[in-house]
């Protein structure tokens, strides 16, 4: 995301790991809020180059000091706790001031939010909460067979059972692809679901502030 291919158009920013995560957000915005929050959303390409992007972002708040708030989601991956302070040092770096815990904001200007998928403490990804907002209807039931049937075979060979799940379940969908953001786009993801709870009220709060 370098400074030149970028501008900032909105007082408050969201940014996201990548182009499919972008996707996803943007239609949960516009499918959960009735009334459009303001926020622009960045895909600032992935977790291993946030420091340098926020860096980005922070030159670039120079010619907006009205940029309010900014909100940065990450997976959790393996460990929520090393993915936030991971983030917390990036922001640090950059230099903002990062807020004190998950899913909180720092009283500063602008103010920092850190969401870490799926709820701050468990390990997973955006996927584990597009699983989980569909658990129950009948294409889920149906996947839940598959994977069990894969694990009682021992052909499980997956190292992320969310990815895989969500990758069965929108093969069943109509013209399936295999990102999530990709198929936000087109309605398969309920985000009415209490899944999304966590994840709608820190963009409300982002947007408050």
């Amino acid at each position: 995301m370098p400074t030149g291919k970028i501008s900032i158009s909105e007082d408050r920013l969201l940014l996201v790991e990548g182009r499919d995560e972008l996707n996803l957000f943007s239609q949960m915005i516009n499918t959960c809020f009735r009334i459009k929050p303001g926020i622009q959303i960045l895909d600032i390409g992935g977790k291993t180059t946030l420091g340098q992007n926020l860096k980005t972002v922070r030159t670039l708040t120079t010619s907006r000091p009205s940029l309010r708030s900014i909100g940065i989601v990450r997976d959790s991956d393996a460990n929520a706790a090393s993915g936030f302070r991971s983030v917390c040092a990036s922001v640090r770096d950059a230099p903002f001031t990062p807020p004190s815990a998950h899913a909180g904001f720092s009283d500063a200007s602008p103010s920092i939010g850190i969401f870490i998928v799926p709820d701050g403490s468990r390990p997973g990804a955006i996927e584990t909460i597009c699983r989980n907002s569909v658990q129950g209807d009948g294409v889920a039931n149906c996947v839940d067979e598959y994977v069990r049937c894969l694990e009682a075979s021992k052909a499980l060979k997956s190292n992320n059972l969310d990815k895989t799940y969500t990758h069965a379940y929108l093969a069943a969908t109509r013209d399936p692809v295999a990102r999530v953001g990709e198929r936000a786009l087109q309605g398969v993801w309920n985000f009415q679901s209490s899944a999304f709870d966590d994840l709608r009220k820190f963009i409300e709060d982002l947007a408050s502030r």
